[in-house]
């Protein structure tokens, strides 16, 4: 008897995401990425930078699939999510909130739900007491802290890269906000 696919996608982020987005097609740097998160959402991981080159996924496993997935397994966790701007990270926001909205998501994990007033792209709430934060880079985080802190695409193109000035705020934001927002034992995550 082949195991049950709902079980099977709780413990297994490649499952999940076959689950939700039935297209999905898994190559072996995607088995490398989900391992690496899954080894980050157990805790054994608390600083992954993932690399790799434009249009390869990496950003629809760790930045629109990966968060449901943890936010199932752990609904009482916290996510902060930052990209270079909040327009982008409220489109991020939203494909999460999708996804924990779906009838996979709540077949999958029954005991992670939205908070019914929970509908934002940037501000999600779970009715367990996780949450789920987008904001742009340089954005305010006070308030709240992260069990994971996932920065995707921190720097927009390479005139930015290329600025001194930008490198500088970047790395002041990082140092002064993002990183002083972790939980005890929380974990960064940047895409690039």
């Amino acid at each position: 008897m082949p195991p049950d696919p709902l079980l099977l996608a709780r413990e297994s982020l490649l499952a999940y995401a076959i689950a939700q987005y039935d297209q999905y097609r898994a190559s072996w740097h995607h088995r490398k990425t989900a391992a690496a998160l899954e080894a980050v959402a157990a805790g054994e991981i608390t600083r992954l930078i993932i690399q790799e080159p434009p249009r390869h996924g990496k950003s629809m496993l760790t930045s629109d699939i990966f968060p449901a997935w943890y936010l199932g397994k752990y609904p009482d966790k916290q996510i902060i999510f930052s990209t270079y701007s909040q327009d982008f990270s409220d489109d991020w926001g939203a494909k999460v909130r999708d996804r924990l909205n779906s009838p996979i998501h709540t077949a999958v994990f029954p005991n992670s739900r939205l908070k019914d007033d929970s509908q934002s792209k940037s501000k999600l709430g779970l009715t367990a007491g996780g949450f789920y934060f987008a904001v742009g880079i340089g954005g305010p985080t006070t308030g709240r802290g992260a069990d994971i802190f996932l920065i995707d695409d921190p720097i927009k193109n390479r005139e930015q890269a290329d600025s001194e000035i930008e490198r500088k705020a970047l790395k002041d934001w990082y140092t002064s906000t993002a990183y002083t927002r972790l939980m005890k034992g929380g974990a960064i995550i940047i895409i690039q």
